[in-house]
C-alpha cells in the first residue's frame, strides 16, 4: 500500500509538471500569434499605402490586415487567460479570471491590474503558472 502512495504521488507530481510545461507552450504560441498578426497588419498596409492599385482594393487589404490582427488579438488574450493563473499582490491568492476581465484591465506585459476576487483589492497580479 505504501508503494502504491508513492506511485500515485509521483504520477500526480508528474501531471502537474506536463500542465506547467504545457501552459508554458501555450504561452509561447500567444506571443508568436500576436507577433504574426502585426506583421501581417503592417505588411498588408505598408503594400496598400505604396503599391499602385484601386481604392477598393486598397481598403479591402487594410481592413482585412484589421481584421486579421483583431482575431490573432482576441485569440492570443485568450490563451493568455486560460493558461496558468494571476497572483494577487496583496493576499497571494491565485486564480483565473474571466476573459472580460482581462481584455479590460491594464497591463504591463503578463502583469495586470484587477481586483482580486479573495481580498477585493486591486493590484497588479502577475502571471504565475502553478497554483502553489
Amino acid at each position: 500500500m505504501d508503494n502504491y502512495n508513492k506511485e500515485l504521488e509521483n504520477n500526480l507530481l508528474e501531471m502537474i509538471k506536463q500542465k506547467e510545461q504545457a501552459e508554458k507552450r501555450l504561452l509561447s504560441v500567444e506571443v508568436f500569434i500576436g507577433i504574426t498578426a502585426t506583421v501581417v497588419l503592417f505588411a498588408l498596409v505598408f503594400v496598400a499605402a505604396f503599391v499602385q492599385m484601386s481604392n477598393g482594393l486598397r481598403i479591402t487589404l487594410i481592413v482585412f490586415g484589421f481584421v486579421l490582427f483583431l482575431a490573432g488579438c482576441f485569440y492570443a488574450l485568450r490563451m493568455e487567460q486560460v493558461a496558468g493563473y494571476y497572483a494577487c499582490k496583496e493576499c497571494g491568492h491565485r486564480y483565473v479570471p474571466t476573459y472580460r476581465t482581462v481584455a479590460m484591465a491594464p497591463h504591463m506585459g503578463r502583469t495586470r491590474y484587477m481586483r482580486c476576487p479573495q481580498c477585493e483589492k486591486k493590484s497588479w497580479q502577475k502571471k504565475v503558472l502553478s497554483k502553489d
